[in-house]
């Protein structure tokens, strides 16, 4: 989004693996920051989160912003019956975020992916 920096991305050790047990709901919150080092969380007012492409082999999840945005919070929600259809150990599920503006701008997150157990 114009005037936005894309929030800090990390990688390599200390990184949280991402798993969906098949048959079971999967809720994921995040916080996205503008400074985590400092813990300065990123503003999310005024925004939509929206599914810009995911792995075909699940259904799309409820996204959300959380109440309040200004804490820079997100959900992700997949159902018991949408990760039933999963076959544990056979490739994994992906998920590509963006925020949009009511401009219509659009800022395209770092791609999710979840190990299938």
């Amino acid at each position: 989004l114009a005037g936005c920096a894309s929030p800090p991305f990390r990688t390599g050790a200390g990184m949280t693996r991402l798993t969906i047990r098949r048959g079971a709901t999967k809720r994921l919150r995040a916080t996205y920051f503008t400074d985590q080092t400092a813990g300065i969380v990123r503003n999310l007012s005024g925004l939509s989160l929206i599914i810009i492409d995911q792995s075909a082999n699940i259904a799309a999840p409820t996204v959300s912003i959380l109440t309040p945005a200004s804490l820079g919070q997100i959900q992700i929600l997949w159902t018991d019956e949408q990760t039933a259809a999963l076959n544990r150990g056979l490739g994994r599920v992906w998920l590509t975020l963006g925020l949009e503006n009511s401009s219509g701008e659009r800022e395209v997150l770092p791609t999710l992916t979840f190990d299938v157990e």
